[in-house]
């Protein structure tokens, strides 16, 4: 795995010069709809307030959608494939993963299920020497008008992978995912567009 990390790097930039990286991190299997969200996630630009318990991203008093909510209505996300184990696995994870990376961590609370998974992202961060800057920080576009939560927003020592995916999984190996196609970006604004249309024009 440190080959394949490091063939990432080398392969996207060998200059070392050090950019901001977006990651996704996953506990089950990157899907194709993972580069839209990672795209959406390189606009967010401005603060946002955001209410956990309800799920609600406000900017000066107003609702925004949030970029999952846009791909899960536009059928980007099927979340039928989605059962409850899974879901909350995946909550966990997330919130391992978090409090790990803000030195926060209890570690007499880690789930023999969710270690795994732990040891996979501490792993991948040991061995890439991926710094973290950020994580969970709620954010929106003030230009689009919609909102996110980036999983992790930091750089690698090397290399200029800007977005990417990190899979986790539960033998406590990891892979990484880097997006590089430089259409995602596009894509993702012609799904907002399409979902703003809809919105505007057939909901009423």
């Amino acid at each position: 795995m440190i080959l394949c990390v490091r063939g990432h790097l080398r392969k996207l930039g060998s200059l070392g010069v050090t950019v901001k990286t977006i990651l996704d991190v996953k506990s089950g299997k990157v899907l194709p709809w993972a580069a839209l969200q990672v795209a959406a996630y390189s606009l967010l630009d401005t603060p946002v307030d955001f209410d956990e318990e309800g799920h609600i991203y406000t900017l000066n008093g107003v609702p925004l959608e949030s970029v999952t909510d846009i791909l899960e209505d536009e059928g980007f996300i099927d979340t039928r494939f989605f059962d409850e184990f899974s879901r909350e696995r995946g909550s966990f994870v997330h919130l391992a993963r978090h409090l790990d990376d803000m030195g926060e961590l209890d570690e007499d609370t880690i789930d023999p299920v969710i270690a795994p998974y732990l040891e996979a992202w501490r792993r991948f961060k040991r061995e890439s020497g991926f710094v973290v800057e950020q994580s969970e920080v709620p954010m929106a576009s003030a230009a689009y008008r919609f909102a996110g939560r980036p999983d992790v927003i930091g750089h690698f020592p090397i290399g200029i992978i800007k977005r990417a995916a990190v899979e986790l999984h539960n033998d406590g190996n990891y892979r990484l995912i880097p997006f590089t196609d430089r259409q995602d970006v596009n894509l993702w604004l012609s799904v907002l567009a399409v979902h703003g249309w809809k919105r505007n024009n057939l909901r009423r």
